[in-house]
């Protein structure tokens, strides 16, 4: 098990454990420092303190970011990011809206291909709502037989019910992150989609304050982890890594723990913290 995992999402977005359960499941696995990074959302960051109190680990605020950049989804995390910034809880009031939205027009989408599904189906599923929590629903109805088969039929790209979601602009998102004293980190560059010149990317996104890069991901290979980190290395980025964890319903290979950080590279991390500056 690694010293720290730096991306972990909860039942507050798409994973399927809530903060407490993750909690537990790092304190077992003796992973001495976390951060939930729920996509779009801060819901789980209010219950931290507690938790690391009661664990007796480290539980880093942090949030991952879906936004827009040369008609490619980029991801980024937010870390030390304060919670309370009203800029922040202001774009993702919006962001939520907006997902409200998508959801209601997958919804009726649906309807139109007689599937039963409604939107007090999914409201239960999570705060923040997303096709995860639709795939969900039509399992449990019979219309598929597990999560993938939904995606495949329905809510992919270029299928029946797929409706594509607002994202912010990346410029904007790596303001925002640096407006809420927090450092921003490229996440996971292994499943950036191809084409995208990674090395051209990462030195523009530093123009616009980028702190660092996602080395240790479940999804990266271990060339690609030895380029990432010679990337970070030369354009003096922060080292990061995390599990990705969502739950072990979705991801039987990793679990909370098993990729991150060692000590040496943790405490490098968290001197970026702004309050130890």
């Amino acid at each position: 098990m690694q010293f720290s995992d730096l991306h972990i999402h909860s039942a507050y977005s798409d994973g399927l454990m809530w903060p407490r359960e993750i909690a537990e499941m790092a304190s077992q696995n003796n992973v001495k420092c976390i951060s939930i990074t729920d996509h779009d959302t801060i819901d789980s960051q209010y219950k931290i303190n507690e938790l690391s109190r009661q664990f007796g680990i480290n539980i880093i605020p942090g949030i991952e970011l879906s936004t827009e950049y040369n008609d490619t989804e980029l991801h980024l995390l937010g870390y030390f990011i304060n919670i309370h910034n009203a800029e922040l809880q202001q774009v993702l009031s919006l962001i939520k809206d907006s997902r409200v939205k998508r959801i209601k027009d997958i919804i009726q989408k649906l309807n139109n291909l007689d599937i039963d599904i409604s939107y007090s189906d999914i409201i239960h599923e999570g705060s923040t709502l997303g096709r995860p929590h639709i795939a969900k629903i039509l399992v449990s109805k019979g219309y598929v037989s597990n999560t993938k088969e939904a995606f495949t039929q329905y809510l992919t790209k270029g299928k029946p019910a797929y409706v594509d979601r607002y994202k912010i602009y990346y410029k904007d998102a790596l303001k925002l992150i640096n407006n809420c004293n927090g450092i921003s980190v490229l996440a996971h560059p292994g499943e950036i989609r191809k084409g995208i010149h990674l090395k051209e990317t990462v030195k523009e996104l530093k123009v616009y304050g980028l702190n660092g890069i996602e080395v240790f991901h479940p999804a990266h290979s271990s060339t690609q982890v030895n380029d990432y980190y010679n990337l970070s290395k030369k354009y003096s980025l922060v080292i990061s890594g995390g599990s990705d964890y969502h739950g072990s319903h979705n991801n039987t290979v990793s679990t909370i723990g098993t990729y991150g950080l060692d000590e040496n590279l943790t405490n490098k991390f968290l001197k970026l913290n702004f309050f130890n500056r």
